[in-house]
């Protein structure tokens, strides 16, 4: 009985030694993880944009304000310095909005390898194609966040509404630019420079440029833009000079 006693016990004790080496390597291979902002503040003449009540010259010289500005960023990747180093966010879809009230926005990814060296940044401008095809959606694509077509089955990519001042009339003419489609979803790449250590630096700042969907739009033309071809040059503007990584 005592032998049996004694065999229990060392049992005992080698399956709770197993079990603490087996929790500290658990530890051990835990990857440590971090938060990582990105930060937006909207400008016009590389100054803060001023909603509603201050006026600017487009690229063409003509009058306008801002009401409001939304767009959607979507597909966020971070590229290490090393080959194959690559944190890809899933269900990235980030809606980015700005009024008289919001000059900046942000927004988070989480569980990012924290030994990440950042060397570039991978957003899109707008939502693709498999998110796109439908609009039964929850989070920032949740239909009743505005940015769904009310007559296609879709999302706005951009919505940038204001005023133009052409003439004597006070309250000037409605600017609508509406831009959607496949067709006019963009991915830009950031290079960030010196590559970032995660440790040292989680926040990443970016300016959105209000001014930059005008570039070569006469207004006098027209101030709605859709889906057509004056979209489509709304679409190739914001391409490349609306969002700049500071």
């Amino acid at each position: 009985m005592m032998k049996h006693f004694l065999t229990l016990s060392k049992i005992s004790v080698f399956l709770s030694v197993a079990l603490v080496l087996g929790a500290c390597s658990s530890d051990n291979n835990t990857e440590e993880t971090k938060t990582v902002t990105f930060s937006f503040e909207v400008q016009a003449d590389d100054q803060p944009l001023v909603f509603d009540d201050k006026k600017y010259l487009t690229p063409l010289n003509q009058l306008i304000s801002f009401e409001r500005i939304n767009i959607y960023v979507s597909n966020v990747q971070l590229k290490g310095s090393s080959s194959g180093d690559l944190f890809i966010e899933t269900d990235s879809y980030h809606l980015i909005s700005f009024d008289a009230e919001n000059g900046t926005a942000n927004f988070e990814i989480t569980n990012v390898p924290a030994t990440l060296k950042v060397h570039e940044i991978i957003l899109s401008i707008g939502v693709d194609t498999d998110a796109n095809t439908s609009i039964d959606h929850v989070g920032d694509l949740d239909p009743t966040n505005g940015m769904a077509w009310d007559w296609n089955t879709g999302y706005k990519f951009l919505s940038l509404e204001g005023r133009y001042f052409d003439g004597d009339e006070p309250l000037g003419e409605e600017i609508k630019m509406h831009i959607g489609t496949d067709k006019n979803y963009y991915s830009r790449i950031f290079n960030v420079g010196e590559p970032v250590n995660l440790k040292e630096k989680d926040t990443f700042h970016f300016l959105v440029d209000g001014k930059a969907p005008f570039e070569h739009i006469d207004l006098s033309e027209g101030t709605v833009f859709m889906n057509d071809e004056r979209g489509d040059e709304v679409a190739q503007n914001y391409r490349d000079g609306l969002i700049i990584l500071q």
